[in-house]
């Protein structure tokens, strides 16, 4: 080769190698360009772990320079400032594994990097090569922290919300005292109880539970204790049923349950009872033990109604009914209550008139004396004349006006009206007698009561010693010191005081002590009965002891008949009232009476010789009729009754020695009826008339002391003779001892 081959071809090496060197030193600027360019922060790290490419910025605390080279690479340059803490590249970790590594980290001084190492490959598949890829995502950290916050906030917001939409739509579907489903819920779940019962041919109860005394509760020792008894009436209630049931509170002291069940009328009625003795159990409040009682309305689906409101109302109606008769039990719904409840509502549609048209009136019965047969006061009592409705029962009437409230402006009325009547009678010439007005419990719940009693007193100019309130037992018991209070006003007026209906159930006689009355009204239910049934006899006569030990005088309403009659009189009641006598008459009637000087007459005691009274009973006129004759022929004075019953009245009015009765009869059978004798009338000697096959039942009788002696059919006028006979001793030796022994 020649020289000028040679020089040429080193010219042109030289040439290539300068080319080769402006190309690297261009794609190393360019590369450097690019890496400039990055916004993050990049490093190629060989595998003696130097960096040999870098675009590091001097927040790093070194710069590019600085670093290049530099082995091994530790994390201080990535944490400057932290000599003395050095870490393994992440580099070594990739050249082992060939997998790339991403982890994050927290710079002290731009917070928080994110740290990738990816590996590079040669031909062979080997690493020769990692690029760490360092980028700040402080500022997405706290993005996302911001968010999270936000998301946390919104999610706590959102909690807020849900609670109280669950409270909201608790309150709107739930009672807040008792947490039962309020009536909005209750008619849902009748509606869902009816679909499902139609499609499972299913019979559906609706149970209406009201209960009967929680107003008086709340009226004489607060609505705290009212709402206690609330929330306890709740848990109970819900106790009596399954869990699949449903409990609600319809408002007020009312209550709903809904039974689905395919024999539901049947499986009702146990629960019912089960309602009422849990009700009923005494609940202890703060020292006090109260009795709540409750009146139960049922209707069912689908014979009582086929929709939500048609079987509330029927189950309503219903408990309705049970208050009627009584309250403390249960009925189920029937068209005939329906109408009456529609009766009630038109009745009380006229009710509201009533008193604008006049068509209030009063009658008058008089009180007369058990002594001397004299008229000694008069009771007013209510009467509504209405042009539809024709003459209304007082018993159809005055509990609905209780209930409504009407029987204030009423009661007024007629006060005023029996205060000026008695006022014209004193005008007019006849003698002054007490006029009675009865005050009802709803009254007495009147703020102003003894302000309006004193306000018609002045006005009609009536001296109030000649007005008498009777109060009954229901009124006394329901506030006690409120009471007193009002009835000591009343008798410091001057204006006598009686309890009226003593007996229906209510006031124990302990009460009468701490009370000022004046007299005692028997109730009338005692009086009806007093003849024949031996509790009555019996509670009778101890009211009457007792009455008179506290210095009361006694009255008996409802006598209508003379056994009656004798019967008070004999055990010293003061005075009677009743259809025997009079039944209430207007105004005018009644002045006729008092200007004719009408008396009650008393007839003579009975027979004169009681020891040759003899009573015969017995359905069978024949058989009367032969021991009469057979008897009469010796003298005796011989009574004769068909019935038990007319035997009751009989002994009443008679003295009477000898009972016979005939064992057989329709209303009452002998022995029955001598056992009632035995304990009304002690010392009547008993014999009873029976067939030859009642053995066992006179047997019975005897060893139950009912009767003395019995007579078998047929049986010969010896036989009789010789038995009455034989009674009547005993009749004798039963005086003597009454006499020797009293």
């Amino acid at each position: 080769m020649t020289d000028n081959e040679q020089n040429g071809k080193l010219s042109q090496e030289k040439f290539e190698r300068k080319e080769t060197e402006e190309s690297l030193r261009w794609s190393e600027t360019l590369l450097r360009k690019v890496l400039d360019a990055i916004p993050d922060h990049l490093a190629v790290i060989d595998r003696d772990l130097r960096i040999v490419h870098s675009n590091w910025r001097s927040g790093y605390e070194y710069v590019d320079e600085e670093i290049r080279d530099r082995s091994p690479i530790c994390y201080q340059a990535y944490y400057p400032g932290q000599e003395r803490h050095c870490e393994p590249c992440h580099a070594l970790e990739v050249f082992r594994t060939g997998r790339p590594i991403t982890m994050e980290k927290v710079n002290p001084r731009i917070g928080t990097v994110e740290i990738r190492a990816y590996p590079l490959f040669n031909e062979t598949g080997e690493v020769v090569m990692v690029v760490e890829h360092i980028r700040n995502i402080s500022e997405r950290k706290n993005m996302d922290e911001a968010l999270r916050k936000s998301q946390d906030e919104l999610l706590a917001q959102n909690r807020q919300l849900t609670d109280l939409f669950q409270q909201v739509e608790h309150q709107a579907h739930y009672d807040g005292l008792t947490s039962l489903p309020n009536r909005s819920l209750l008619v849902d779940r009748i509606h869902q109880a009816l679909l499902l019962a139609r499609r499972n041919n299913h019979m559906v109860a609706v149970i209406f539970v009201d209960l009967d005394n929680l107003k008086s509760i709340n009226d004489s020792l607060g609505h705290d204790f009212g709402d206690e008894i609330l929330r306890t009436t709740a848990e109970r209630l819900t106790g009596c049923v399954r869990a699949s049931d449903t409990v609600a509170r319809q408002g007020g002291d009312e209550f709903v349950i809904i039974i689905s069940e395919s024999a539901a009328e049947d499986f009702v009625a146990p629960i019912a009872g089960k309602i009422r003795e849990a009700i009923s159990r005494p609940v202890m409040l703060k020292g006090h033990e109260i009795t709540v009682t409750c009146s139960i309305g049922i209707s069912i689906f689908p014979k009582d109604g086929d929709d939500v409101q048609t079987l509330i109302k029927n189950a309503d109606v219903a408990m309705y009914r049970a208050k009627e008769i009584g309250r403390d039990n249960f009925q189920f719904y029937s068209e005939e209550l329906n109408a009456r409840l529609m009766s009630r509502m038109t009745m009380e549609k006229h009710m509201r008139r009533a008193l604008e048209n006049s068509e209030f009136t009063l009658h008058y019965q008089p009180k007369v004396s058990l002594r001397s047969g004299l008229i000694t006061g008069i009771e007013s009592l209510l009467r509504w004349q209405n042009p539809e409705l024709g003459m209304v029962s007082p018993l159809s009437f005055i509990s609905l006006a209780e209930e409504t409230g009407l029987i204030g402006p009423i009661g007024e009325w007629v006060l005023r009206t029996a205060c000026a009547q008695n006022r014209a009678w004193q005008e007019s010439g006849l003698p002054p007698l007490r006029v009675a007005v009865n005050i009802s419990a709803r009254q007495f719940k009147q703020t102003n009561l003894v302000e309006v009693i004193s306000r018609v007193l002045r006005e009609t100019g009536l001296d109030p010693h000649y007005l008498e309130l009777e109060i009954s037992e229901s009124a006394v018991v329901l506030n006690l010191d409120k009471m007193i209070t009002i009835l000591n006003g009343l008798k410091a007026m001057g204006i006598h005081l009686a309890m009226d209906d003593f007996g229906s159930g209510y006031a124990s006689l302990s009460y009468l002590k701490q009370f000022p009355f004046d007299k005692l009204k028997i109730d009338c239910s005692y009086v009806r009965d007093i003849t024949s049934n031996p509790d009555s006899y019996a509670i009778t006569r101890a009211v009457i002891a007792m009455a008179h030990s506290l210095h009361l005088k006694v009255i008996a309403e409802g006598v209508e008949t003379e056994g009656q009659l004798c019967y008070l009189r004999d055990h010293g009641c003061d005075e009677m009232q009743g259809y025997y006598f009079s039944r209430p008459v207007p105004a005018a009637e009644l002045t006729d009476l008092l200007r004719s000087g009408g008396c009650l007459k008393f007839e003579a005691d009975g027979a004169s010789s009681p020891e040759k009274s003899i009573l015969v009973v017995d359905d069978e006129k024949n058989a009367v009729r032969a021991i009469e004759r057979t008897l009469s022929l010796d003298g005796y004075h011989v009574l004769t009754a068909g019935s038990a019953m007319e035997g009751f009245e009989l002994l009443a009015i008679n003295r009477v020695a000898v009972v016979i009765s005939d064992q057989w009869m329709p209303d009452m059978n002998g022995n029955e009826f001598l056992s009632r004798v035995r304990e009304i009338h002690p010392e009547t000697v008993r014999i009873l008339i029976t067939g030859r096959g009642d053995l066992e039942s006179v047997t019975d009788a005897i060893n139950k002391g009912a009767i003395f002696k019995f007579l078998t059919k047929p049986w010969d006028d010896d036989s009789l003779r010789d038995m009455v006979g034989e009674a009547l001793k005993h009749y004798g030796s039963l005086q003597h001892i009454e006499k020797t022994y009293p």
